[in-house]
């Protein structure tokens, strides 16, 4: 009778953990990954900020996307995963520049690839707990569009190693937010 009662009491305490709580909680390492990126990020720059003055550009970041105060953290991982994976495909396009290390473009493809897959998974299941898409249209299309921006950008400029100091920049400025974002979760837990 008393493994009966363990399984059962196993059972509750597995069912009120999926129904209490969001269910997902990112490991610590999903962290750690976000600074990674951010250092590899850095280390990519190849031409000085100062000498691209010129090129700078508003591509109107979608802060409320990002840092909306009604932002729910299951919405927050949509949006995380949503940046990412634009980032992931922004740095995985021919038009990388071939003065980039390429063992430092590798390194961050592999990184913001494993934190898709950790992403992926949180979304997976809180999906399965609630149902339905969890990132609101807007958000969606917010950054969607923000990223077009970006490639339109390198496109007009021909790629050229300005246009892309100039995106690996703002696409610093969008992952810190990011991570700012997913870290304001973290301490809520």
């Amino acid at each position: 009778m008393a493994p009966a009662w363990s399984f059962l009491l196993s059972l509750l305490l597995l069912s009120c953990n999926a129904v209490c709580s969001l269910g997902c909680h990112l490991p610590h390492t999903h962290s750690l990954a976000n600074r990674r990126v951010l250092m590899l990020l850095q280390q990519l720059r190849r031409v000085s900020p100062s000498f691209c003055l010129q090129d700078r550009n508003d591509f109107e970041f979608p802060q409320e996307a990002l840092g909306g105060s009604q932002l729910q953290k299951a919405q927050a991982i949509s949006v995380l995963h949503e940046v990412t994976q634009h980032t992931f495909q922004l740095f995985s396009t021919e038009g990388s520049p071939a003065t980039w290390d390429k063992s430092l473009l590798d390194k961050l493809r592999a990184a913001l690839d494993q934190q898709l897959t950790d992403l992926q998974a949180c979304l997976r299941q809180e999906e399965g707990l609630r149902g339905a898409p969890l990132l609101k249209e807007d958000s969606s299309l917010a950054v969607r569009k923000y990223f077009h921006r970006l490639t339109l950008y390198l496109r007009e400029k021909r790629h050229s190693p300005c246009a892309w100091e100039v995106v690996r920049a703002e696409v610093m400025r969008a992952f810190s937010s990011s991570t700012n974002l997913q870290e304001r979760f973290r301490r809520k837990d």
